[in-house]
């Protein structure tokens, strides 16, 4: 008997020192929570600088909107439902609004038809400002553009051998001003944009293998007399548009890159006028004209689609090189969300756009440098710039499980060092990631 109450007091001796044990454990580990949450919510504080970058502001006017990109909550915002300039952040929303309404996979056609007398063709534009007058094989700063001597081949095969002696054309497909008038013409003579119009080559550049080369004010004249050298030197030229006459047999035809491509070199090169022509056809698909008055409600009209709030938006032209554009940062920030997700067909404009420090407009003017150096890579997103304006809607690559989309734009100021600063808040967004929420409550 003395051993068995023995082993049963040794028993419950083991049975209250495990007790302890498993009590000092959990004890131990709600510390060790208390201190791990205490210490995420330190760091968090210590990544998200972006508030504090945001209230020191020194570059002009701020328009900022930054949201979780996975559950659209609002991290950052100034000013950010306020409509403002955009500059060539617009074309984030012309790209969208073309692979809404034409589709990725649409091709732009431009034909030769039969001009109803002998010898002579009509050359009709298809709205392809990529056509280049180079010989094929070689590149011009669109690749994978169609030639004009590929149709020049097509026609003489088509007419039996039998000789071009009158070129004409057909270029009804856009109507109203080629210029809009609130452009600088300083954007003509710098190679940014051309005059827009339905039949172009090259987006009418003097040279078509550089990205900003002049531009002339006769788009139409260099496309038709560059199709007509191609069938001999006293080939004449009428750049008078003629209407094409129903039935009118077809001599040949060549068809741009997919939209998706197009949207790529729009994005990535910050292309105006394939910019320009883009929001054309998106207008024309939507019904609702083929003039610059005609852009407002093609694109708005492609946008609700993505669920982008449009009652504040106003668009006078598709490259945002207007300024009188405006565009809230909150629509176009609403607007990245859903490019950063890939959702409804938005993977072209995805991959379109630039990356931080690496490509494009993100990688000149010695961006993400300095102090936002680490967000190399980390950053993608469209650059903007007018003369009194810089801005930047992108995304973040992801952090602590989630990623960040933001617009943020430098108003009413001209010094270039305003880039840096929008570099170092887009930096401070990407190190906030996922913490962001949790760094303000």
């Amino acid at each position: 008997m003395p051993r068995i109450r023995a082993l049963i007091r040794r028993r419950r001796h083991t049975l209250v020192l495990a007790i302890v044990v498993v009590l000092l454990g959990v004890g131990i580990t709600a510390t060790t929570a208390a201190v791990g949450a205490q210490r995420q919510a330190q760091v968090a504080d210590e990544l998200c600088t972006a508030d504090s970058l945001a209230a020191h502001w020194h570059a002009g006017s701020l328009f900022l909107d930054a949201r979780s990109a996975r559950t659209g909550k609002t991290i950052l915002t100034h000013r950010g439902d306020e409509p403002t300039q955009t500059g060539s952040t617009m074309k984030v929303v012309t790209a969208a609004a073309a692979v809404s309404a034409l589709g990725p996979d649409h091709r732009f056609t431009t034909s030769v038809v039969d001009g109803g007398e002998p010898g002579t063709v009509v050359l009709v534009g298809g709205g392809d400002p990529t056509l280049s007058r180079l010989p094929s094989g070689q590149d011009s700063v669109y690749p994978h553009a169609p030639h004009l001597d590929d149709l020049a081949e097509q026609v003489l095969a088509a007419r039996g051998g039998q000789p071009v002696t009158a070129v004409q054309v057909d270029t009804h497909l856009f109507d109203g001003p080629a210029w809009h008038p609130s452009w600088p013409e300083s954007a003509r003579t710098s190679g940014s944009v051309s005059n827009i119009t339905a039949l172009m080559v090259d987006g009418d550049r003097d040279d078509p293998t550089e990205s900003y080369s002049m531009r002339s004010d006769g788009a139409v004249a260099r496309a038709a007399t560059a199709f007509a050298a191609l069938h001999g030197p006293d080939v004449r030229v009428d750049t008078t548009s003629v209407a094409v006459a129903s039935g009118a047999k077809v001599l040949g035809s060549v068809r741009s890159a997919t939209v998706s491509e197009l949207v790529g070199m729009l994005l990535t090169d910050s292309d105006d006028t394939l910019a320009e022509v883009l929001a054309r056809h998106v207008a024309i698909a939507e019904g609702a004209g083929r003039s610059f008055d005609a852009v407002q409600a093609g694109s708005t009209k492609a946008l609700v689609r993505y669920g982008v709030p449009t009652a504040a938006v106003r668009l006078v032209d598709g490259s945002g090189l207007s300024p009188d554009n405006r565009v809230p940062a909150s629509a176009l920030t609403t607007l990245m969300r859903t490019v950063a997700a890939k959702q409804d067909g938005l993977a072209p404009v995805d991959a379109g756009l630039a990356v931080a420090g690496r490509t494009g407009t993100l990688g000149e003017h010695g961006r993400f440098t300095g102090a936002a150096a680490d967000a190399r890579g980390h950053v993608r997103g469209k650059t903007g710039t007018l003369d009194d304006m810089y801005g930047l809607t992108g995304v973040t690559d992801e952090v602590a499980g989630d990623r960040v989309v933001f617009t943020v734009f430098a108003e009413g100021t001209s010094d270039p060092d305003a880039r840096q600063e929008i570099d170092a808040l887009a930096a401070a967004l990407w190190r906030c990631g996922g913490h962001a929420s949790a760094a303000r409550g």
